[in-house]
């Protein structure tokens, strides 16, 4: 059967548009609800020394060079990553984790669609049901959280997009076309991505292999792949830098290989390896059938034993590079093993409408079929529920450990209270490193609002009538450590207190808004935070009630010049605190405000979907009437 969609309703963009957009709005929606409940702004790991260290100070310091671009981290080159990194910092003004995991999350969405409409481009309008549903499966449950909440992940989606490309057009553009040189300079920058970056080109050069082996006439034909994929996997491993400190990462002994292995290519059943050779069966069944078909052209079939052959691959790679110890596949690396779920379950669709099962053979197919689609749906449910129960909840604990150690070094400028901490509750292993950076100039010029030194409060003499107080909180919502507050609430009058509290004027912020704590019952009739500027404007700060009057974080624009913080406490029944400004980017406050409208772009998904479904039905139901009235 060609793998032509021709026949399907409606031109291709019509076709395609409706699904594509609600997998795009779908996947980002539910990144954007991960982002707003486990993100934070603050750099963690190796942010500090990757971006802090490498990047951004010869950035602010003006000698940021192109070799700098290039420098490796650990065995990686991350070129792309570096740009993408520095340039979110020109844009923002402000180092912030959650931005970048943000737009980061554009990326990965926009490749995930992209994939999508490649795939139906190749297997058929008509299956883009089934695309859809294993690209969701893939994309929508948060196996590879790390990737999501972390802002100098975007590599893996580097990684994702540059192979995916490598694979359309070195792969299965006609060679020395213009496509197909597009796909050879494609897969030179995908070198750049990560140190495994080439192996895309190794897949298309696999898929030359298997087609010479296939039909021996067609040496002259796929020889030009060859070469670049030979070229460009030599130039690969030329690129990878010699790190001597990564190397107790590499396994011991091939059987710790080969377990590690076996893992990665058993996603979702990553605790057992031996699932990799059921993982394996619809691929395999396809080479099969494919190589045993007389007909050329295959798009469809050769994508997908490509896609299969790179994480294969990438499985190999990262068990060479991470299985010293035998754990279990890290989170980050399950955006690309996850592709494994998906070839398979679209060479399931391909088997089954394209070749069919043959009678000979019928029980074993039937069973190995069945086989794969009950351990993939369990290994799921497996995979999520060891995520949901385990895994991020230990990830919240070490976010906010690391956040009040940030705080407290902040407050005290002692080296001591992050030695103190446990490794974990370190925002970066080294003490020493991390010490260095945040006492430097220009990383404390950038960092986020949650670190940074906020805009010092100091209470004006004659305009205040005593009745905020510092620390003025209830003893259940006291404010957090190494933090300084006004509140009216106090210990002798409680929620009695009333009157004014007004600043002496603060210099102008260097940001375009203010983040500002706040405490209590602020909007309640009587209660009011306000900023003042020097010509008498008057700012006002809202926020969302909270039934427990906990701390929560106010966003107002900041006054162009000087102003002065002006606190008002009228009510006889509630009581109001706030902490000192903190400085926030502009693409900082509109990642915040993005990130609460999560469900928005969830529902315009939703609703892509059933407008992709009733253009669909409606085209269907014309053609039917044309075809009647013929």
């Amino acid at each position: 059967m060609p793998s032509s969609s021709r026949g399907q309703p409606g031109p291709l963009i019509q076709s395609h548009a409706g699904w594509a957009a609600s997998l795009f709005l779908l996947t980002l929606g539910v990144k954007f609800c991960l982002l707003l409940h486990l993100g934070t702004p603050m750099p963690f790991w190796d942010q500090w020394d990757g971006e802090g260290a490498d990047m951004y100070i010869p950035y602010l310091e003006g000698h940021l060079t192109l070799a700098d671009l290039f420098r490796a981290h650990n065995e990686h080159r991350i070129f792309f990553t570096h740009v993408w990194d520095v340039l979110l910092l020109w844009l923002n003004g402000q180092w912030d984790n959650q931005f970048q995991a943000a737009m980061n999350a554009v990326v990965h969405s926009a490749t995930i669609a992209g994939l999508g409409v490649l795939l139906a481009r190749f297997m058929g309008r008509q299956n883009w049901p089934f695309i859809w549903l294993m690209l969701a499966l893939m994309a929508l449950p948060p196996f590879a959280w790390e990737n999501t909440v972390g802002g100098m992940q975007c590599q893996f989606y580097f990684l994702l997009t540059f192979s995916g490309l490598v694979i359309w057009w070195l792969g299965l553009a006609e060679p020395l076309s213009w496509r197909w040189w597009l796909g050879v300079a494609t897969a030179v920058a995908s070198l750049f991505t990560m140190a495994s970056g080439f192996l895309a080109a190794v897949a298309a050069a696999g898929l030359a292999v298997f087609e010479i082996l296939k039909d021996r006439r067609r040496w002259r034909r796929e020889l030009p792949t060859l070469v670049a994929g030979l070229v460009i996997t030599l130039a690969g491993l030329w690129n990878i830098p010699k790190v001597p400190h990564e190397h107790p990462a590499f396994p011991h002994a091939l059987q710790a290989f080969w377990v590690a292995l076996g893992q990665n290519l058993a996603w979702p059943w990553v605790i057992h390896p031996w699932f990799a050779l059921v993982n394996l069966f619809p691929l395999g069944a396809l080479a099969w059938l494919y190589f045993r078909s007389p007909a050329k052209q295959q798009r469809a079939e050769q994508m997908l034993l490509m896609i299969g052959l790179w994480v294969i691959l990438q499985a190999a790679a990262t068990a060479f590079g991470r299985s010293s110890e035998g754990i279990l596949p890290a989170s980050r690396y399950m955006d690309s093993f996850s592709l494994i779920m998906v070839a398979d379950g679209l060479a399931l669709v391909l088997l089954i409408t394209r070749y069919g099962p043959r009678p000979k053979y019928q029980p074993v197919w039937t069973a190995g079929c069945a086989v794969w689609v009950v351990f993939c749906l369990s290994g799921l449910a497996w995979l999520m529920d060891n995520t949901w129960y385990n895994s991020l909840p230990t990830w919240l604990a070490f976010r906010d450990a690391r956040l009040q150690t940030a705080i407290a070094f902040r407050a005290t400028d002692n080296p001591q209270v992050i030695a103190d901490v446990t490794f974990f509750a370190r925002p970066f292993p080294r003490v020493d490193e991390l010490v260095r950076l945040l006492r430097h100039p220009g990383i404390r010029q950038i960092l986020p609002a949650c670190v940074r030194n906020p805009l010092p409060v100091v209470r004006g003499d004659g305009a205040d009538d005593g009745a905020f107080v510092t620390n003025g909180c209830p003893p259940d919502a006291a404010a957090p450590p190494a933090e300084r507050c006004w509140g009216s609430y106090s210990g002798g009058t409680g929620v009695g207190a009333q009157g004014k509290f007004e600043s002496l004027p603060i210099n102008p912020a260097t940001l375009p808004f203010l983040e500002i704590p706040v405490a209590g019952y602020l909007g309640a009739p009587g209660l009011s935070l306000e900023l003042l500027d020097s010509t008498g404007k008057s700012t006002p700060v809202k926020s969302a009630l909270s039934a427990d009057g906990g701390w929560q974080n106010a966003f107002v624009k900041a006054p162009a010049g000087k102003f002065k913080v002006v606190a008002r406490d009228e009510s006889t029944t509630g009581w109001l605190a706030f902490g000192e400004p903190r400085e926030l980017g502009r693409f900082s406050y509109w990642t915040i405000c993005l990130l609460r409208a999560w469900q928005y772009f969830v529902i315009a998904g939703l609703g892509c979907l059933v407008l992709q479904n009733a253009w669909l039905f409606a085209n269907h139901k014309r053609q039917r009437q044309l075809r009647q009235k013929a």
